[in-house]
C-alpha cells in the first residue's frame, strides 16, 4: 500500500489530504483521490509505477476528498465508487483487494469508511484523523450520527486506521476513545457554557472554545461542531432553541 499527500495543506487538511493506493494483481484502488489538482494526479501516477488503477473510491463528498475521482477514473476506464452508489456493507473487490463499506455518518452525511476485513485495517476517511479532532459539518454532519459512528468502529476492534489526514494510527481502540471522550467532554462544556444564560452560536462558541482556537477558519470550525453538538441536545430535550438563541431546557 502507498499513501500520496495532496499539496492541499491548511486548517482544516492538516499536511494534506492521504490518496491511498491499494496494489492488487492485476490492478489497484485508489482510496480518496483528492483535490482535481494536476500536480496531484501526476503524483498518484508516479506512485502507480505505470500499474492500472481497476476502482476509485471515495469516503465523502468534501471538495479535498472527491473532485479529482472522475479525472483519475477516466484515464484509468475504471468506475467510482462512493454515496449513494455504495450501500452499508456491500463488498468491493477488485483483483486481489476486498473490501467492505461502513456506512459512517457523522462528519458528514454520505460518509464511508472501508475495512480490509482480513487485515482489520480500516481506511477512515474523515471519520477518524491521525492527529487532533475532526469537525462536524453541520447542518450536512450529525453529532449522534458521529458518535454511533465511532461506537461502531470500537465495536470492531482494528488494528490500524489510515485517516485522510495525518498518519496511521496504530493503537485504534485508544485513538478512538479519546475522539469519543473529546465530544463527551466537549458535549458537557456546551451545557455548562448554557448555564451562564441564552446565547448565539457564536457568543457559545467564545464561551467554549476560549484561547483554543484562534484565526477565523478555525473558528467557523469550531461553531459549526459547536452547532452540531446543540443540534444533538435539542434533539435530546436538553436545550431549547428560540430563534437564533440557545437555552438550557
Amino acid at each position: 500500500m502507498r499513501r500520496v499527500v495532496a499539496g492541499n495543506p491548511g486548517p482544516y487538511t492538516g499536511p494534506g489530504t492521504n490518496t491511498w493506493i491499494l496494489e492488487g494483481d492485476p490492478v489497484a484502488v485508489v482510496i480518496d483521490p483528492g483535490p482535481d489538482d494536476d500536480a496531484h494526479l501526476a503524483a498518484i501516477e508516479a506512485k502507480l509505477g505505470g500499474a492500472a488503477v481497476g476502482l476509485v473510491l471515495v469516503t465523502h463528498s468534501h471538495p479535498d476528498h472527491l473532485p479529482l475521482a472522475a479525472r483519475l477514473a477516466a484515464r484509468h476506464h475504471c468506475p467510482v465508487l462512493r454515496h449513494p452508489e455504495l450501500q452499508e456493507g456491500d463488498l468491493v473487490q477488485v483483483g486481489k483487494v476486498r473490501l467492505k463499506a461502513l456506512f459512517t455518518p457523522g462528519h458528514a452525511s454520505d460518509h464511508f469508511c472501508f475495512l480490509q476485513e482480513e487485515d482489520r485495517a480500516v481506511f477512515t476517511g474523515d471519520l477518524v484523523l491521525g492527529r487532533g479532532s475532526t469537525m462536524i459539518t453541520h447542518p450536512d454532519g450529525d453529532m449522534a450520527a458521529y458518535l454511533r459512528s465511532l461506537e461502531r468502529l470500537l465495536e470492531l476492534r482494528p488494528v490500524i486506521l489510515f485517516p485522510g489526514h495525518w498518519d496511521p494510527v496504530d493503537d485504534p481502540p485508544a485513538k478512538l476513545e479519546e475522539y469519543r471522550s473529546h465530544r463527551l467532554d466537549r458535549e458537557r462544556q456546551v451545557l455548562a457554557a448554557l448555564q451562564a444564560g441564552s446565547a448565539g452560536a457564536a457568543e457559545l462558541t467564545r464561551r467554549v472554545y476560549g484561547a483554543e482556537v484562534s484565526g477565523e477558519e478555525l473558528l467557523q470550525a469550531a461553531e459549526m461542531t459547536l452547532k452540531a453538538h446543540l443540534g444533538k441536545l435539542i434533539d435530546e430535550g436538553r436545550v431549547t432553541e428560540d430563534g437564533s438563541r440557545y437555552s438550557l431546557a
